[in-house]
């Protein structure tokens, strides 16, 4: 439990570091905002399909199949409906408490990393849990960045943005724990779990982070991504060694 806790501490403080980035480089970080989605992109992706799907995926039958699919698409369809219900849109221009509802929103959002995070702890390969954690915690650092902007050119306070800001990486801490204490309570159902917050990975990498990657150039984004994703093949083959 106490690596589980240092994990969340490190996913959740990867927020908080981001934060604080943003406010250091905010002019360079608003310039290469797209690159930088699409690198943490490819992060996540390789952390959902090689740490998350594939040990769902191991040993497979057909039933195990379909229910790893099935999680894909649950994950999926929750944040949807997440997406629907409490919108995630930028602060406007009536202050803090504009900014209360984006930072509620964002961390609703973010909840759904962190239950990912704690359930690679599951497998019960540690390599898996940490390289999700890295995949998480490598994403959050650029969000951090990017949720500041807003806030800032809404008129919001330097302190109370850096505040809201870091609203995400609280509920990260929480989703780790809780997607820990879940694996071991479900461990019957893991493949499903582990397939659930995939699932949740791959929505947010699809419809957020590819698209407004996008922004940077189309090719610019795609070579981000693809390095991303190798980073984190390097990462898993050095961490394996």
């Amino acid at each position: 439990m106490k690596n589980v806790i240092l994990c969340a501490l490190g996913v959740g403080g990867a927020t908080v570091m981001g934060a604080l980035l943003g406010f250091v480089f905010r002019r360079q970080a608003e310039r290469h905002a797209g690159t930088i989605l699409s690198l943490s992109a490819g992060v996540m992706l390789a952390a959902a399909m090689m740490n998350l799907l594939s040990p769902a995926l191991e040993g497979a039958n057909l039933v195990r199949v379909m229910l790893v699919i099935g999680g894909i698409f649950v994950g999926a369809a929750v944040l949807y409906l997440t997406e629907r219900i409490i919108p995630m849109g930028a602060p406007s221009q009536h202050g803090v408490r504009s900014a209360m509802l984006f930072s509620l929103a964002m961390a609703i959002h973010n909840l759904p990393e962190g239950v990912a995070a704690g359930l690679g702890f599951g497998t019960g390969e540690s390599l898996d849990a940490i390289m999700v954690v890295i995949g998480v915690a490598l994403h959050n650092i650029p969000e951090g960045m990017l949720a500041v902007f807003p806030m800032l050119s809404a008129g919001i306070r330097p302190r109370r943005a850096f505040l809201f800001a870091t609203a995400g990486g609280v509920a990260e801490v929480v989703g780790t724990i809780l997607g820990h204490l879940a694996s071991g309570v479900a461990r019957p159902v893991l493949p499903f779990a582990l397939a659930f917050a995939g699932g949740t990975m791959l929505y947010v990498v699809t419809s957020e982070m590819i698209p407004e990657g996008q922004l940077s150039g189309r090719r610019r984004g795609a070579f981000s991504l693809i390095f991303g994703y190798s980073l984190m093949i390097i990462l898993n083959f050095l961490l394996s060694a």
